[in-house]
């Protein structure tokens, strides 16, 4: 990239046509992991009777089996709301939004532990999603696309 004024700001262009190919596909690994994740939250706020049940627990032990595995599932579902977000602007080039899905990212990643003790085909896919992503965001194209001037916010 040169080191004129261009991208969305400046020319009209919606930010996939000013992003280069590297933080399209961070964007739309991002998008994909985000959403997996999701879907798990959702899993999981939907499959918490179910854990009360299979693991013979009544009563309090049963609340309070039930509300862990609630407020979990609504956790994970928000942070890949986050994520989502974060891409997003990531994808416009904020290198606030780029700096969050790294940190998001190296936090993921130690939650992969638990994850890969419990669903290793997921876990292999958020940890392939999450490493590629992160790569793509730190690529030369990627860091010049970052480094470009901005108009005043």
């Amino acid at each position: 990239m040169s080191d004129e004024i261009s991208g969305p700001e400046f020319t009209g262009e919606t930010a996939l046509e000013a992003a280069p190919w590297e933080i399209k596909l961070s964007f739309g690994l991002w998008l994909a992991e985000a959403i997996l994740s999701i879907i798990g939250g959702i899993l999981m706020i939907g499959g918490a009777a179910l854990v009360a049940a299979v693991a013979g627990v009544d009563g309090d032990a049963a609340v309070a089996t039930v509300a862990v595995f609630i407020v979990v599932g609504v956790l994970i579902v928000l942070l890949g709301v986050f994520r989502i977000i974060a891409s997003v602007f990531m994808l416009r080039g904020r290198v606030w939004a780029r700096n969050t899905l790294t940190i998001l990212a190296v936090l993921g990643a130690l939650g992969l532990y638990l994850e890969f003790q419990s669903n290793v085909g997921v876990a292999v896919a958020h940890a392939l999603f999450i490493v590629v992503a992160v790569i793509t965001m730190y690529l030369p194209n990627s860091n010049a696309y970052f480094r470009r001037p901005f108009p005043a916010e």
